[in-house]
């Protein structure tokens, strides 16, 4: 009777243990799926406000080839297309792996430069042919790196395995 009481207790006290260690990977792979989508809709919102900064962008680099300046409305949403990268940028260092970060740096660093050269050529800068010619180098350097950003946050959702780097200067 006493082994019997003993077995049963042990059976019991095993059953308990996987039950709780159930419940505990239950949370664990909850949090994870939580984590996954919070950073699936942070890269979603990084993505797009760092190609609306460019399109803006672009936008004002076409009418300083086409006319010499900015019309306001073409700068009112270089502004406001800015503000909002700017805040998801930040937003994104505390979401993004170490290897979009890097790719994100590189997009941060070719989406200043040329939003420091509209700047310049909005407000009138003597050497306005070589700030142009550096503005569409730059363009096209951050089709590259947008790419990059873009592969590198598939891969860190597990959408896709592999990146395509194109070559970076």
């Amino acid at each position: 009777m006493l082994l019997t009481q003993r077995s049963a207790e042990r059976l019991r006290r095993k059953e308990h243990e996987r039950s709780d260690r159930h419940r505990l990977e239950d949370r664990e792979h909850a949090r994870d799926n939580q984590l996954l989508e919070g950073r699936r809709a942070s890269y979603a919102r990084t993505n797009a406000a760092a190609r609306t900064a460019r399109d803006a962008l672009v936008s004002c680099r076409i009418e300083l080839h086409e006319t010499g300046r900015i019309e306001p409305g073409t700068y009112a949403t270089l502004d406001s297309a800015w503000a909002a990268y700017v805040s998801q940028h930040a937003e994104a260092h505390m979401t993004v792996s170490d290897e979009v970060l890097d790719a994100l740096g590189s997009v941060n660093g070719s989406l200043r430069q040329m939003y420091g050269l509209v700047q310049r050529l909005r407000r009138g800068t003597p050497d306005r042919e070589d700030s142009m010619r550096e503005l569409e180098t730059r363009t096209g350097e951050l089709w590259d790196r947008l790419t990059r950003l873009r592969d590198e946050m598939r891969k860190d959702l597990g959408v896709t395995s592999s990146t395509r780097h194109p070559d970076l200067p």
